[in-house]
């Protein structure tokens, strides 16, 4: 294996003998003609996978798709039943809520306990300190771990997982609990890890998460490696399977061989023009096409009512498109997302939130949505999303359509500007001696 390689899956199988009945496993142990009682159950399927050091890998895929069995055969607690793991590096995972925390030993005493396990005598006082104050969780860490909150676990859990200096760290959807102050701070230590040159296998049903942190992802479904891509690309396609009916078209589109192509959102020009033009800037959206219903006529436009995509900072602008309605609903409702490059969501609103603008609608309708906004962002590539839904009585969102990526733009760049980050706000700085 490679020296830049953390870690490198070879056709990794799992399969798991079922029996309809406990009997049968008996009966198939001592058949003398060793007749099949069971029935083969894949939990994965030939994965092939290489992570380098020092990637932030992030694993997604809708339930029961493989990710839980594919992190436990990399961490070592299950074994594959074909194929070869191959480990560089020293490797700690948390997998489940305070897993590898001796119920009976306090906190104070699994850190140590933990400390030893991963070879650490030198300073063990002073880790254990820095790791008491990360977690943060008050006298409780005198007390016995039985007698914690799955949130204080989750804290302690992760504090000490990522304080044993390793050198490949596993996240399993933890970073899902606890208050967002805590969130926040596991974030930060992610991100430091990853500036030390670690190597993070992050799992997360949030596609947000997976965007802002990892450098890579993989796509799971059916116990197979479908996709793997850019964060933003494969996140697109997780949510599509996520939220479409006919999942099967979906995974289609994935395995068509020039899919690399037929997902780029900017056209090649636009990296190398300096002259952005309308027709430049051109993109290839995402559709989540549920029902009969057309979204069209996408643009943002100025105070003059003209068609934009180079907005400046400070000015209003308009985002409107259209829909059609093929058929009858009720309780229609309107949104739009306006994204990164990377797909970082910067806002969300949909008419949802106001319920005296649900609508019913008739076949063959046709309305019109806009939205105002002041542009107070900073240079670069924008994207902006349509979505028109239906909110049942019971509370159920059902998408009709979406279309993601589906008009593209460009904030020009100030060059009196120093601000940085994504947000350009005005100067309203005062200053007064006192």
């Amino acid at each position: 294996m490679h020296k830049d390689i953390a870690v490198k899956l070879h056709n990794i199988s799992k399969i798991y003998k079922l029996y309809d009945k406990p009997v049968d496993r008996l009966k198939e142990a001592l058949h003398p003609l060793k007749k099949k009682y069971h029935k083969d159950f894949y939990a994965l399927k030939n994965i092939n996978l290489e992570i380098k050091k020092g990637e932030v890998l992030g694993i997604v895929g809708v339930n029961g798709a493989g990710k839980s069995t594919l992190l436990k055969i990399i961490a070592g607690v299950l074994s594959p039943t074909s194929g070869r793991i191959n480990i560089n590096g020293k490797l700690n995972a948390i997998l489940e809520l305070g897993s590898g925390l001796k119920p009976e030993m306090t906190g104070v005493q699994n850190i140590k306990l933990n400390l030893q396990i991963n070879g650490i005598y030198d300073d063990i006082e002073k880790l254990t300190q820095e790791i008491i104050e990360f977690a943060d969780i008050g006298e409780h860490i005198y007390q016995s771990v039985k007698t914690y909150s799955s949130g204080m676990k989750a804290r302690l859990g992760f504090a000490i997982a990522t304080s044993t200096d390793p050198d490949i760290l596993i996240v399993d959807e933890v970073l899902a609990v606890g208050d967002v102050l805590f969130q926040r701070k596991c974030y930060s230590k992610i991100e430091n890890l990853f500036k030390d040159g670690k190597t993070v296998i992050f799992v997360s049903h949030s596609a947000q998460s997976v965007i802002e942190f990892c450098s890579r992802a993989v796509l799971l479904y059916d116990r197979e490696i479908i996709m793997n891509d850019t964060p933003k690309k494969v996140t697109d396609f997780y949510q599509k399977l996520v939220f479409s009916k006919d999942k099967k078209k979906v995974v289609e589109q994935i395995n068509k061989k020039n899919i690399s192509e037929k997902q780029k959102y900017i056209n090649k020009s636009t990296e190398v023009n300096d002259a952005f033009y309308l027709p430049t800037l051109k993109s290839k959206p995402i559709e989540y096409k549920n029902y009969n219903v057309d979204i069209f006529d996408l643009m943002i436009v100025d105070e003059n009512e003209q068609q934009v995509n180079v907005l400046k900072t400070h000015h209003m602008y308009k985002y409107k498109y259209r829909v059609k309605f093929n058929d009858e609903f009720k309780y229609v409702a309107f949104g739009l997302k306006m994204k990164t490059k990377k797909g970082l969501e910067l806002t969300a609103i949909s008419t949802f939130l106001d319920s005296k603008k649900l609508l019913s609608v008739e076949k063959n309708d046709i309305y019109e949505i806009q939205s105002d906004f002041k542009c107070c962002l900073v240079d670069g590539y924008y994207f902006m999303n349509a979505g028109v839904s239906t909110h049942e009585e019971n509370g159920k969102t059902v998408f009709l359509n979406r279309i993601v990526d589906a008009y593209v733009f460009k904030v020009e760049p100030n060059p009196k500007s120093i601000i940085k980050g994504l947000i350009n706000q005005e100067n309203n700085f005062k200053v007064t001696k006192i």
